[in-house]
């Protein structure tokens, strides 16, 4: 299991992917070298020649920018839901394959419906 600020980070990279395109050049070079480049806050303070507290200080601005756009806006909820509905599709899929199971079958068609 994944602990809990890796999960978070991995949270925090998804909502970077979908709504990064919003923040501004500064915020998005920070989050870049932060992310994409995996460098330490002492890194990218001197890459962006400002201090480490600085940097500190952005990403977490910008993860509560990330975090109050998505209460919002709900993308990285929606793409959640399909992606289990997806998995969810698959199952009964190759079980209906392996079973040829009508029930399962209108369970997929219902779930299809569904969304």
């Amino acid at each position: 299991m994944l602990d809990d600020s890796f999960q978070q980070r991995i949270r925090l990279g998804r909502l970077y992917d979908i709504y990064g395109p919003l923040l501004t050049a500064k915020q998005q070079s920070c989050m870049e070298l932060y992310f994409c480049d995996d460098l330490s806050l002492a890194e990218i303070a001197a890459e962006l020649e400002v201090s480490r507290q600085a940097v500190h200080d952005l990403i977490h601005r910008v993860e509560q920018l990330l975090e109050r756009y998505e209460a919002k806006m709900k993308l990285l909820e929606r793409e959640e839901k399909q992606e289990q509905q997806n998995a969810r599709a698959l199952t009964l899929l190759d079980e209906y394959t392996k079973t040829h199971d009508e029930g399962l079958l209108k369970g997929l068609k219902k779930l299809l419906e569904d969304f």
